[in-house]
């Protein structure tokens, strides 16, 4: 039986933190982004366009734009959510070519939310806010606004990984 979507991106999301995480807060998305062989630039993107990954064939990295524009925030949760393509399609599809582009928040239709990006999202949010830590601070009662302080995420961001991790 196929594993759901959210299991293999939290999953898969659990083992690049192991492997290439230093237990510091916020997750050192760049850093981790380097070692897992995508390079990241900053530009100034189109107006509806948050962020990119492209991978060739014929390259050895993948390449992750984003948005120099937006909040920290934002574009931290934006390379995280490319890194969760990459690992997607390398991991599980075993592609060595693709493209994905992110639209801006309200800029994409219902439609056109498919599994891809709902395992990047799932996967960006597992990476930038580990459940062990999430879980820690929920323990030491620390509030949304700390969490998502010390994880340098939006509350909207923080509140979504809460919520998640409470339906699981």
């Amino acid at each position: 039986m196929a594993e759901l979507v959210w299991k293999q991106a939290r999953d898969n999301a659990k083992t690049v933190l192991d492997e290439n995480w230093d237990q510091q807060l916020p997750v050192n998305i760049e850093q981790i982004c380097r070692a897992c062989g995508v390079i990241t630039y900053r530009r100034v993107m189109p107006d509806d366009l948050s962020g990119m990954i492209v991978k060739r064939a014929t390259e050895k990295n993948a390449r992750a734009f984003i948005d120099s524009d937006e909040p920290a925030v934002r574009r931290r949760f934006t390379l995280a959510h490319e890194l969760g393509h990459f690992i997607e399609r390398t991991v599980l599809a075993k592609d060595n070519e693709y493209g994905f582009r992110e639209v801006r928040m309200g800029g994409r239709r219902e439609n056109d939310y498919f599994p891809h990006e709902f395992f990047a999202d799932e996967f960006a949010g597992a990476i930038l806010m580990p459940e062990t830590k999430v879980r820690e601070f929920k323990s030491e009662g620390k509030s949304v606004q700390e969490m998502a302080r010390l994880f340098d995420v939006s509350v909207s961001a923080m509140k979504m990984r809460l919520d998640n991790l409470r339906r699981q």
